[in-house]
């Protein structure tokens, strides 16, 4: 089953919305964003829009350059704000932390139950789990 073909029309506007998009969240406007909103292959979209592609990355250069407008030059920052920062970010980064240690908890749990699964029906000893059930 063929797709239908894009545009260029259609690449434009794609092109327009992820450079809004990144834009207004602070991030890098890339090709493969793209390529990801057209539901395009890589290889395809090099192939048959080179000359968006160009005009594409010239305009996320340009939004780069351009400098950011400090969002509070009213306020300054003050040692107060700087520990709430600090804080928000310390109790984020224990949050991932956290999330992290139990997705290798279950891993690893996941594992053990794999391998029994599999040695069992072999007839595999484990001979760690053998040895520390002797002493």
């Amino acid at each position: 089953m063929t797709r239908p073909t894009l545009t260029d029309d259609e690449v434009q506007l794609a092109m327009n919305l992820v450079l809004r998009e990144a834009q207004e969240t602070g991030r890098r406007a890339t090709i493969t964003a793209v390529e990801r909103r057209l539901d395009v292959k890589h290889a395809t979209f090099y192939r048959n829009f080179p000359h968006l592609i160009t005009w594409f990355q010239e305009q996320a250069d340009a939004q780069r350059n351009i400098p950011k407008p400090e969002e509070d030059t009213k306020r300054k920052n003050t040692p107060e704000d700087t520990i709430a920062d600090l804080r928000r970010e310390n109790a984020r980064l224990r949050r991932t932390t956290a999330i992290y240690a139990e997705a290798l908890r279950q891993l690893t749990l996941d594992y053990d139950e794999v391998r029994s699964q599999v040695q069992q029906p072999a007839h595999v000893t484990d001979l760690a789990a053998h040895r520390s059930r002797r002493q």
